[in-house]
């Protein structure tokens, strides 16, 4: 089973290839395999068929050296800052002018930086932290001027990042922020994502397959069972729930009748859902946090006691304070897109729907026979006469517009924020492939880069 306290970051996954240009050690003159060098900037640590082709793209766009590139790169740039940010001509060209200057006057390798996602992100800042001072310490070393690095994020990475910037504070060196000139974030899921509570109760939502999800499924788990197994004891992906700036009132419990219980109620989703333990709709299903346990285990209720117990820490220690160190924190040179596609439905809102069933009917029936922890729940609830009356609940699809995983109310949070910001329609996972957010980071990064003094 994963377990955030002994899995650890393999630096040593697939690197890709296709990167158009030779590396040269400037201390012996010498070339440096280009498979050694990137594996020695963290490549490896990171998703090949989810990064991959982003960062060889990133990295030889940063470091042409063709004057013919050059003209191309602008040509490009001006076409971006027309279509995407609204730009005349005249603006947009002098922008690109810029760009393409700024592009001449620094180096710009490309690092990455894998992160064990099951830790708090509290502690993937903490190691951000040391290798952004590890890269600038390289470089000085190597007699360069090297004073802040740029960041650019994907998803909950956007999280770390944030916490390195805002809120870390080292002992030696200050704050995270003093080493960054500046932020590009990428569908990032500011203040949650109701998707998380729906595959803790009901597993992986099949509308959402795809190769990818499939493998990731494969990590997490499919079902209720096998997510809340994994995701109960680490507090990085149960600080992706909904915090309370995302709002009231996003899950829904419609009963038979048209009536309605609509969560949190008064911005608190802590106490109303993540630690709700006495009614069904609780996000926690305490039975399946420890799933070798069988029925008949010597004091069962003690140890699922104590499985609540930790999972209650994690959410009041771990995930309450992570939420509300890092609300409305932004660095001052933020830039960030998210996706605000019908195409790509994300959970808004969670309902579940109700209706009544009758006893010794065939769904009811099917139902004791049925997996309680999926789509569907039946529960008995007792009348004013104290009969047993029989509900069926099935959980909604997705509901609002996004990226398939990150809803737009919740990735577009920061743009006020933001110096530039840009809707882009993308599927969560592949965003950085497409041509629109690849043209935003680039151009957001030369227009960081032009800041450093």
């Amino acid at each position: 089973m994963l377990n955030p306290k002994h899995t650890t970051v393999d630096p040593d996954g697939q690197v890709p290839q296709a990167i158009a240009r030779r590396y040269i050690d400037y201390r012996s003159g010498d070339t440096i395999p280009t498979e050694t060098l990137l594996q020695e900037r963290g490549w490896g640590e990171v998703a090949n068929m989810s990064y991959g082709d982003f960062l060889i793209w990133l990295e030889n766009q940063l470091n042409i050296e063709a004057k013919s590139a050059f003209s191309t790169l602008a040509s490009n740039l001006t076409r971006h800052y027309i279509e995407t940010r609204g730009l005349s001509e005249e603006e947009a060209q002098a922008r690109a002018k810029r760009n393409a200057q700024t592009l001449g006057r620094f180096n710009f390798p490309v690092h990455a930086c894998g992160y064990n996602w099951l830790q708090s992100n509290s502690d993937s800042a903490a190691a951000l932290a040391q290798r952004v001072d590890k890269i600038i310490a390289g470089y000085r070393q190597a007699r360069m001027t090297c004073k802040q690095a740029i960041l650019v994020t994907h998803s909950m990475g956007g999280l770390v990042a944030r916490y390195y910037s805002e809120v870390y504070q080292d002992k030696d060196t200050g704050p995270g922020n003093a080493n960054l000139l500046g932020i590009v974030h990428g569908v990032m899921p500011t203040t949650g994502a109701a998707v998380f509570y729906r595959r803790m109760k009901s597993g992986t939502e099949s509308q959402a397959f795809s190769p990818l999800s499939w493998a990731t499924s494969q990590v997490l788990g499919a079902s209720s069972r096998e997510m809340t197994a994994v995701l109960a004891q680490a507090p990085g992906p149960l600080q992706l729930v909904p915090t309370p700036e995302y709002g009231n009132g996003w899950l829904r419990i419609e009963k038979p009748g048209g009536s309605a219980l609509t969560l949190p109620a008064a911005n608190d989703p802590y106490t109303d859902i993540y630690l709700e333990r006495d009614h069904w709709w609780g996000m926690m299903d305490e039975a399946l946090a420890m799933p070798e346990l069988g029925l008949g285990a010597p004091d069962r209720q003690g140890a699922l006691n104590e499985a609540w117990e930790a999972y209650s820490r994690i959410v009041n220690l771990s995930v309450k304070t992570f939420h509300s160190a890092l609300s409305e924190q932004f660095h001052t040179n933020t830039y960030l897109f998210y996706s605000d596609s019908d195409a790509h439905p994300s959970y808004g809102t969670v309902t579940w729907h109700g209706r009544e069933v009758s006893y010794g009917s065939d769904t009811l029936m099917s139902a004791r026979m049925m997996d309680q922890y999926g789509e569907r729940r039946m529960i008995t609830e007792r009348d004013a006469r104290g009969r047993p009356r029989f509900y069926q609940y099935t959980i909604s699809d997705a509901d609002e517009p996004g990226d398939g995983t990150v809803p737009e109310r919740s990735g577009s949070t920061g743009v006020v924020q933001a110096r530039e910001s840009l809707t882009v329609a993308t599927e969560h996972e592949k965003a950085y492939d497409q041509e629109a957010a690849r043209w935003f980071t680039l151009a957001s990064l030369l227009e960081i880069a032009e800041q450093w003094e």
